[in-house]
């Protein structure tokens, strides 16, 4: 019986100069300060967004965050919807420019004066 006793106290005592050891090695793990409001890691560029800009958006991973294809997913949606409009603007503008400077899309509501 005594042997089983000095067994588990000498265990004890191991275990414990372990602990102490890894705390002393590895700090006390303490709690990271609070990210201040507002803080991200993720960054997009000054001005206008392009869809390449968004593609290249990647967020932070938590181990209760997200899942990554569906961010992926409605980027990639964002970013083709933001090129659709932006080729769309575009050819908006150059059609004004060789058209007579009449906006049909301001045109008065009786349509007079409106060619189409």
């Amino acid at each position: 019986m005594l042997t089983i006793v000095i067994y588990v106290v000498v265990t004890l005592i191991v275990a414990a100069a372990l602990y102490a050891l890894s705390i002393v090695v590895f700090g006390r793990s303490e709690p990271l300060p609070a990210v201040a409001r507002g803080h991200t890691v993720t960054m997009l560029p000054e001005g206008p967004l392009t869809g390449d800009d968004l593609r290249s958006v990647r967020f932070g991973i938590s181990a209760r965050g997200y899942t990554m294809s569906e961010v992926d997913w409605a980027l990639e949606e964002a970013a083709t919807e933001i090129d659709r409009l932006r080729a769309r603007l575009a050819g908006e503008g150059n059609a004004g420019e060789a058209s007579d400077g009449a906006d049909p899309e301001r045109a008065p509501a009786s349509g007079h004066g409106v060619t189409r």
